[in-house]
């Protein structure tokens, strides 16, 4: 499952790049969410489990989750252009990894102890070799074709339209 939801994430970031350059980063990212908001509407609506009204008995850092999502899929708008889907994807599973093993080291948010380490620190240490042997620290080529602006799966084109 968690692949798949990879595979999802794989898919948002250069799609919310592209509409980002016709309607604005912090646009593309409230579209984003927008959409995300209404499905789960519904799915809240035809599934009637759950309690939203605990909401407010919610402490304050439970509220965070929502907020950095919005960073992460803000960052991923801006990152996707300049570095490559591969390469922000990557970056961002290697930060991913490495604070989940800080908070599985030191159980935070009530969740259970799993130390680190050396696999989990050599793990760590192959995803920022990953990040370093994907993006290498070049910028890629631009090869839009142009005249194709509105066929999807191509690679993306600047707002110079270089």
């Amino acid at each position: 499952m968690m692949m798949l939801a990879g595979m999802f994430i794989g898919f948002q970031s250069p799609i919310n790049a592209a509409l980002s350059k016709r309607v604005g980063i912090f646009e593309s990212a409230l579209v984003s969410f927008t959409i995300g908001m209404s499905v789960l509407l519904l799915l809240v609506l035809l599934s009637g489990k759950g309690n939203l009204r605990e909401i407010i008995h919610a402490p304050l850092w439970e509220w965070t989750g929502g907020l950095l999502g919005a960073m992460y899929v803000t960052a991923i708008i801006v990152a996707v252009p300049r570095i490559g889907v591969s390469t922000a994807m990557i970056a961002a599973i290697a930060g991913q990894l490495l604070i989940g093993m800080i908070i599985d080291h030191f159980g935070w948010f009530g969740l259970p102890v799993r130390e680190i380490d050396w696999r989990r620190i050599i793990a760590v240490l192959m995803m920022m070799a990953a990040v370093w042997m994907i993006f290498g620290g070049e910028r890629p080529e631009k090869k839009q074709i142009k005249g194709e602006a509105n066929h999807a799966p191509h690679v993306y084109n600047d707002a110079q339209g270089e």
